[in-house]
């Protein structure tokens, strides 16, 4: 009979790494902990890309893995890059690919890393079995675990519209953008086609403008407007926020506190950035229904300035409209199809749009594991109906809405039971949380 693992950490990204990192740092030994995923453990989608246009859109002192050192990552970056181009009037904006090398260099030298066992393998199914949860994993095996906490970070980004079987095996077409790798398949006078116009668009134009490129991009859109430029902001005031706030009340006081100013102003953002350390509690405090109701009426405002650009890949797209270069194509995606060497994609209005490549930069993903649970009944659905439920002590919720003993979630799919945890210091504060409890 097999011995079950102690502590298993599903995926191998950042939200695995630094819920490893802070286990240890709370006195659990290595070799009792097992990490499964098929990558190095630490940089995951978000920074395991290989194009060195593809930047943080914070400045360098926000990333904060450990609360007591908020500028750990500022001084790493400033003694290990050679990256002359990251500093800017608002503040230093490094490379994505150098901070995923910070967070495998920094699990590496947490004492007791070394003695993590690593599965290299996918988790495809997770199952209760006697106290304990039995994991079937891609190539065949199985193992046990007392404790599983699911980490796996932001979901593997999929075609929103319906794709012609002829073009989704051509590498014309881009599924997941993040890595970066296919940017060098593009040709300069390639027409490229952005499905999606958010910060993985601005990361594609960035690295475009970076390799020299001489033709048209079109980016699909619903609205002509790209998140703004970070400015150098600073919280200067803590709002008190109205107690028992509804959905509206909510969108009122942020309209009423918000200065009457650009969104691309310090003034702006700083007031921007004194509301969002409040409005997970608020959030929480929601029904489902208010939930998703809130997030279809103000939820593409709340992308569009939660997730602001670095100076950087401002500027890449400012030097394309001065061309000529970029136009917006409004609406939504269809239906992809290929047309001999070109990529047709048809809209939602009715017409069409031709180019060379087509990029997805939508931000939808699917994560299989999370879908299989969901659909084996095992584990409720958030509130949102995109991910599995959990409660404010990270523990998934099953169908009866009652939390599993052992366990837990922590991640950007969290987001629709627990509110904003997207940037990473979010998610390491989740995992420094996590880590205090399962130690008490």
């Amino acid at each position: 009979m097999q011995i079950p693992k102690e502590i298993v950490i599903i995926g191998d990204g950042y939200a695995a790494a630094v819920m490893a990192m802070h286990l240890l740092r709370k006195g659990i030994a290595g070799d009792a902990m097992t990490i499964i995923g098929p990558r190095v453990a630490g940089k995951g989608n978000a920074y395991g890309c290989a194009n060195p246009f593809f930047r943080l859109n914070i400045r360098e002192d926000l990333p904060t893995i450990f609360s007591e050192d908020p500028l750990h990552f500022a001084r790493w970056a400033k003694d290990h890059t050679n990256d002359p181009d990251a500093k800017t009037g608002a503040g230093s904006f490094y490379r994505r690919r150098d901070f995923g090398s910070y967070v495998v260099q920094l699990l590496h030298d947490t004492q007791g890393a070394p003695e993590i066992e690593h599965v290299l393998a996918k988790v495809k199914q997770l199952r209760p079995e006697s106290g304990h949860w039995t994991i079937a994993l891609d190539d065949g095996s199985q193992l046990s675990a007392n404790r599983v906490i699911i980490a796996t970070g932001n979901a593997p980004p999929v075609w929103p519209c319906a794709v012609s079987s002829s073009a989704q095996s051509s590498e014309r077409l881009v599924e997941n953008p993040w890595p970066g790798d296919y940017l060098e398949r593009i040709r300069p006078d390639d027409h490229v086609i952005l499905l999606g116009g958010g910060l993985t668009a601005l990361d594609a134009i960035s690295a475009l403008v970076g390799q020299g490129h001489r033709g048209m991009v079109s980016v699909i859109s619903p609205r002509a407007i790209f998140p703004p430029v970070q400015a150098l902001w600073k919280r200067c005031n803590q709002p008190q926020m109205p107690k028992n706030l509804s959905p509206r009340g909510l969108v009122c006081f942020m309209r009423h506190y918000l200065p009457k100013m650009p969104a691309d102003s310090p003034e702006w953002q700083s007031a921007w950035e004194e509301l969002r350390p409040h409005l997970n509690e608020v959030w929480q405090q929601f029904s489902a229904h208010d939930r998703r109701t809130l997030l279809k009426r103000v939820g593409w405002v709340w992308s569009l300035y939660r997730f602001r650009a670095s100076p950087q890949t401002i500027a890449a797209y400012a030097y394309l409209q001065t061309r000529n270069q970029v136009q917006f194509a409004l609406g939504r995606a269809k239906h992809i199809t290929h047309l001999e060497e070109k990529i047709r994609v048809q809209m939602s209005s009715g017409t069409e749009l031709v180019g060379d490549r087509i990029i997805n930069c939508t931000g939808v993903g699917s994560d299989p594991l999370t879908n299989e649970l969901i659909a084996s009944g095992l584990v409720a659905s958030d509130a949102l109906l995109q991910s599995i439920a959990v409660n404010t002590d990270f523990r998934v919720m099953n169908p009866e809405q009652e939390p599993y003993a052992n366990l837990w979630m922590i991640g950007p799919a969290t987001m629709g039971s627990l509110g904003d945890v997207v940037a990473s210091s979010a998610i390491a504060k989740q995992a420094e949380q996590l880590a205090g409890q399962i130690t008490e």
